[in-house]
């Protein structure tokens, strides 16, 4: 009798079947489902600001709505696209993003004392989120194929890769060049890189972080006032903003004051719609509602990993999808640390909610490279192979 033979290492011939793993319809449902909570949160956190500014309660909630309606356009496409042809186009993208961020030290738009956006006409948008996806998706090749690389070519892309921080770093943008170092070094120790190297990797990094803030005037204040916002020179200075954000979510209780009530929003929080949206959220719907967020966040980042231990997929699928799941789920938790004071107050939205056209699509093309991964990661291949056993 013929038995067929499970060969996954063998080229996929045309007796060859192909599914899909199970994670990646969860994912994708997941996905919009952040997406929808994000639109609702974003609703009521940018009324009062849309109203101030532009006599349009609903001002930022349209912006954002056409944001993410384009965005998913590009979702569905990154999820169609084949893995090899992103590959293929990384490191033209790459270096164009690259440059992109280098451009807005010369040509870029300032805003809040940094040049992060390149001005489109009237559109902005802002290369170093881009960076994020275009990062997670270079260094899963690179480490993949490190050890067939020659040294010189070692040298360039570990130069590369580095350089792509940096030059988010100088912008100054020191979360997000923090976010982007922690999701690499999470890749490379998930690569196997020797231990040796990784430790190194932090200790300079922390020597060039405590060089910068401690010759930076506004990022020393930043430093003072984490440590004691509520310290009578800082409460109304350089710990204004985590005063608030604490008190807005000191005044959600358990249960929280209810949609659209939060009182915070409306005049003393800065950036209720941005970089302290879940501030707002937490006044809002309470202790209930950011437990239930943080248990939102767990179930995907767990669903996420899964993909990185189906050691039957290809090894640059597997690092891909733990990149793009650190990237979410670790900027997720940077913004979180933030307004709760946890962290030092930087500049950090919450993916999928806070209000940006660049953000929002940024982080679904990562959605979109995830749901990809996971898709490829379930690939079957099946030979049948005529196998003669007797009766």
């Amino acid at each position: 009798m013929n038995i067929p033979t499970l060969r996954p290492t063998t080229p996929l011939t045309v007796n060859s079947i192909t599914s899909w793993a199970p994670e990646a319809p969860v994912l994708r449902v997941m996905i919009y489902v952040w997406l929808v909570f994000g639109l609702v949160v974003l609703y009521s956190a940018s009324l009062p600001q849309g109203l101030r500014e532009f006599k349009d309660p609903t001002h930022f909630f349209m912006l954002q709505l056409l944001w993410v309606t384009l965005g998913v356009g590009v979702f569905e496409t990154v999820i169609r696209t084949p893995l090899v042809y992103w590959w293929r186009g990384s490191p033209f993208l790459f270096g164009t993003v690259f440059l992109a961020v280098l451009a807005t030290q010369w040509v870029g738009v300032e805003l809040n004392g940094a040049d992060r956006w390149l001005a489109l006409g009237p559109v902005s948008l802002q290369p170093s989120e881009f960076a994020k996806p275009l990062l997670v998706l270079q260094t899963a090749w690179v480490i993949d194929r490190w050890s067939q690389l020659r040294p010189p070519a070692q040298f360039f892309w570990g130069l590369a890769l580095v350089a792509m921080i940096g030059a988010v770093y100088t912008q100054p943008s020191l979360s997000m060049a923090l976010l982007m170092a922690v999701v690499l070094w999470l890749m490379a120790f998930a690569g196997g890189f020797p231990l040796v190297y990784l430790v190194g990797s932090v200790g300079a990094a922390v020597a060039v972080i405590a060089l910068k803030v401690s010759t930076t005037a506004y990022q020393m204040k930043r430093l003072t006032s984490y440590l004691d916002p509520f310290a009578p020179n800082q409460i109304q200075g350089a710990g204004y903003q985590v005063v608030q954000s604490l008190l807005a979510i000191g005044s959600g209780g358990w249960w929280g004051v209810g949609f659209g009530l939060s009182a915070q929003k409306v005049s003393f929080l800065p950036y209720p719609y941005s970089d302290f949206i879940f501030a707002v959220f937490a006044e809002e719907f309470g202790l209930v509602g950011v437990v239930g967020f943080l248990a939102f966040l767990t179930v995907f980042a767990l669903v996420g990993l899964r993909l990185s231990t189906r050691f039957s997929a290809a090894r640059p699928v597997r690092l891909l999808a733990f990149g793009c799941t650190m990237m979410l789920v670790v900027q997720s938790l940077m913004h979180i640390g933030v307004v709760t004071g946890l962290l030092p107050p930087t500049g950090m939205p919450l993916p999928l909610v806070s209000y940006g056209g660049s953000a929002i699509w940024a982080a679904l093309i990562t959605c979109g490279l995830l749901v990809r991964a996971a898709r490829e990661a379930g690939m079957v291949r099946l030979d049948v192979a005529p196998v003669q056993r007797g009766r």
